[in-house]
């Protein structure tokens, strides 16, 4: 079965979300960040040679994702982007197993993460990659500043949470830890500096 006509569809589907109800708060959970999270699980999938059926799984999971910022509350922002890609998909006669592991992928993305297939794994770094590249310092940012607009609260501890947020982080794929890890190990070195450890 060739996916690709599906994909787009989603694509197109959630950057129409996206458009419709983009919050202006969200300055970090937006389309720029699902785009770049869709292309890093590309990039990774592509090293797995995932066969049609579980790629389609962890691209569509990918779009869907963080939809649910878009709708819901934050603590349940992974189950409702699971519900709007399961309304989506609905009219598209995609299989319940599909559909069950397409949710599995999103809400492996829920902190604090367990993903346990291949899919959840590639889509859980997918999510993280900025945490081993030099972007992790603007995107660590546009967390704050959304998290803080959001809950309409200052946080005074932003460096010392970050770090506590990195070095509980794990890549789960070999291709990630190969990539990533020492990226993340200088950032973490960073922020310890940061707070004169």
């Amino acid at each position: 079965m060739d996916t690709r006509p599906l994909l787009n569809d989603i694509k197109v589907y959630v950057e129409e979300l996206f458009r419709e109800h983009q919050q202006p708060w969200l300055l970090y959970h937006n389309l720029a960040h699902t785009q770049q999270v869709v292309q890093h699980a590309e990039v990774i999938a592509a090293r797995y040679l995932l066969n049609d059926r579980k790629h389609f799984i962890v691209v569509a999971a990918a779009w869907f994702h963080d939809t649910g910022h878009l709708l819901g509350e934050l603590a349940l922002h992974e189950e409702t982007g699971a519900r709007l890609m399961q309304e989506f998909l609905a009219s598209k006669n995609i299989d319940q197993p599909t559909l069950r592991d397409i949710t599995k992928c999103i809400l492996a993305t829920k902190m604090p993460v367990h993903p346990v297939s291949v899919e959840e794994q590639i889509l859980c770094d997918a999510d993280t990659w900025h945490l081993g590249t030099e972007d992790f310092w603007i995107k660590d940012e546009l967390v704050w500043l959304e998290m803080e607009s959001r809950l309409h609260k200052h946080f005074d501890n932003r460096v010392a949470l970050s770090l506590h947020f990195m070095e509980a982080h794990t890549f789960y794929t070999p291709y990630c830890k190969q990539l990533l890890n020492e990226g993340k190990r200088q950032n973490i070195k960073q922020l310890k500096k940061m707070l004169g450890k």
